[in-house]
This record gives C-alpha cells, sequence and structure tokens, in this order.
C-alpha cells in the first residue's frame, strides 16, 4: 500500500521521520557538549586552581566555554523534544522563505504569527502568506511536523482578501516571498 493515498499514513511517516531527525540530532550533539563542557571544566580548573600547569589559558577556556554553551544549547533542545509530545495551534502565516542551509540542503521557514518553525518542502506545501493554518510542531526546536490551511473563524478570508487568491500571493510552489 503506497502511503501518498492515504493522510492519515502520510502524516504518520512525517511524525516518524521528524522525531527521527530529532534523535539523530540529539545523538549528534549530546556527546559533543558533553565532551565540550568537560573540558571547559578541565581547563578552567586547571587555570584557578592548578596555575596552568597543564598548558591551559585563559583564551582557550573563553573559547571553549562558548562552544559549550553552543553545544549545549542544541544538545537540551534535542533532548527536550525527545521527551516532549508535539504541540498543535492555529494562526496565520505571517512570513515564509527559504534558505539554503548547505549546497544541497534547502530549509524552509514560517512564521505563524510571532512563531518561527522550520519545516522542509512536504510540511509547507499548499501553504502561503496569509492562510489561516494548525500547524503540528516541535516546541523546543521549532521542527515544524505538519501544517494544514483551514478556513479561518469567522470568515476573515474573503474581508481581507487574503489567503489562496491572486491577492493573497497566489505564486507558484509552496514558498515565496513578497
Amino acid at each position: 500500500m503506497s502511503a501518498y493515498g492515504d493522510p492519515e499514513l502520510e502524516r504518520e511517516l512525517k511524525a516518524r521521520a521528524v522525531r527521527a531527525g530529532i534523535l539523530r540530532s540529539a545523538l549528534l550533539w549530546v556527546p559533543v557538549a558533553a565532551v565540550t563542557i568537560g573540558a571547559f571544566l578541565f581547563f578552567l580548573y586547571d587555570r584557578t586552581v592548578g596555575g596552568g600547569e597543564r598548558g591551559s589559558t585563559w583564551f582557550l577556556v573563553v573559547v571553549l566555554g562558548f562552544l559549550a554553551f553552543l553545544f549545549g544549547f542544541q544538545a537540551v533542545q534535542s533532548v527536550l523534544d525527545l521527551f516532549a509530545k508535539p504541540r498543535v495551534r492555529q494562526g496565520r502565516v505571517t512570513r515564509m522563505w527559504s534558505r539554503r542551509d548547505s549546497l544541497v540542503l534547502k530549509t524552509y521557514y514560517v512564521r505563524v504569527d510571532r512563531q518561527i518553525l522550520r519545516a522542509d518542502a512536504h510540511a509547507v506545501a499548499g501553504v502561503r502568506e496569509g492562510d489561516w493554518v494548525e500547524v503540528t510542531y516541535y516546541p523546543h526546536s521549532a521542527v515544524l511536523v505538519w501544517a494544514e490551511v483551514l478556513k479561518e473563524p469567522g470568515g476573515g478570508d474573503e474581508a481581507r482578501g487574503q489567503g489562496r487568491g491572486p491577492a493573497g500571493g497566489g505564486g507558484p510552489g509552496p514558498v515565496e516571498r513578497r
């Protein structure tokens, strides 16, 4: 059976894929953060108590502290999302854009009201700026699992001229810029 005909199966497969990405992120960043934090604490102790006998300098301590903070931040986000359930909320898509994080990967970003979420092209297919959407996402790493276009409560799409019509920026593709 193909997953492309069943929306529930598509959602389940997408949720599993996003969860696997979060697990890969945790497996990557937790050991790197642990080693960096350990090195920071070792050289900080050496510099403050041991007088730098093992070759530590304040420059090394500062650089290791900065790197430990960055790697630890990534690790904590991934670990928190491993133990959290995805959240669901509704709101208006106020902006969408994409950028290439490397030569190969293209990442899409969606701002729903005031929250920026990171997604892939499949998760935001059919969503345009001005649409009222229901998004499922992981709160700490802000990874979008699924976005579904809904009718705005109170029929605001027709009144403001926004949404899926040409007035809402009905250009081709899942993401566009204004």
